[in-house]
């Protein structure tokens, strides 16, 4: 039995490989901020100091806060990683280091899915903080990194719980419609990563992985299939971008791809699927 240590351990992604270990044969240790601090060093060579295999969770992903605070993304998203890399080489402990869509520009007339072979072109704040942080992990020499885009799940906040909140309070939502990418259930991202631990995968992985749900969708496709699937009696109109306001830039298209994942023998989940399943936990446990 190996020790999985997993740092974010408060979050969404780390709370769904909770979930999705209880079935396995090694042990699952979810760490939080308090317990593995990627700004603090000390902290994380305390939290591996038992570890066979080292899942990254945690990370700065206030994609709007970033703006103004890059100096605080680069350091939780880029230094800490770079932090933690370095100590999982000297102990020779596998990575794994989880990383996002936004560090791809997306322009509005890309119709093809990014690749694990694509340069990075980060937009904004947040997305340049990630592309430094797998940056950091690459050059080192140590770990895997994987990509996912539009994570949601049973817990904690996240698009799919609050749109599910506010469609059974309203009856209309106003959702953008001109940002096309791939929602995630995070119990799909974790039923791979503890998969590829479990089955020994890990040990010949290197370099970067994409992993989403199967499809794509606009943010306001996403929105209309969760309101459907919960039955809730609400209208879900489509917005520009524009007229949202936001303070920090988005991918106009940010769909990953993967010329790299028939190395895990991994079929995917068509993502409405995937959210069945998580909208069927949410009301199982209401």
């Amino acid at each position: 039995m190996r020790r999985v240590v997993v740092l974010g351990g408060e979050g969404q992604l780390a709370r769904s490989i909770a979930y999705v270990a209880q079935s396995s044969h090694n042990e699952y240790v979810m760490l939080s901020r308090l317990e593995a601090d990627l700004c603090d060093i000390a902290s994380l060579e305390r939290a591996v100091e038992c570890a066979d295999v080292v899942v990254n969770c945690a990370a700065y992903t206030n994609v709007e806060a970033a703006e103004d605070d890059y100096d605080g993304a680069l350091r939780v998203n880029a230094l800490g990683v770079k932090n933690l890399a370095q100590i999982c080489l000297s102990r020779s402990l596998p990575l794994i280091h989880i990383s996002t869509d936004y560090v791809f520009g997306g322009d509005a007339e890309r119709t093809t899915p990014y690749l694990e072979s694509d340069a990075v072109a980060p937009i904004n704040a947040y997305g340049r903080s990630k592309a430094e942080g797998e940056r950091a992990l690459l050059d080192s020499g140590c770990g895997v990194v994987i990509r996912t885009s539009w994570l949601y799940s049973p817990w904690c906040k996240n698009f799919c719980r609050t749109i599910l909140s506010h469609s059974a309070e309203r009856n209309v939502l106003s959702v953008v419609d001109d940002q096309r990418g791939v929602p995630t259930s995070a119990l799909s991202l974790a039923r791979f990563i503890v998969r590829i631990i479990d089955e020994e995968f890990i040990s010949s992985m290197r370099g970067i992985y994409h992993f989403t749900d199967l499809g794509d969708a606009t943010w306001c496709d996403f929105a209309r299939a969760i309101v459907e699937l919960s039955g809730h009696d609400c209208r879900v109109d489509a917005c520009t971008t524009q007229e949202r306001a936001m303070r920090a830039p988005r991918p106009s298209y940010s769909v990953l791809g993967s010329e790299r994942l028939n190395e895990t023998n991994t079929t995917l989940t068509p993502w409405r699927d995937a959210l069945r399943e998580v909208i069927d936990i949410i009301e199982r446990n209401l």
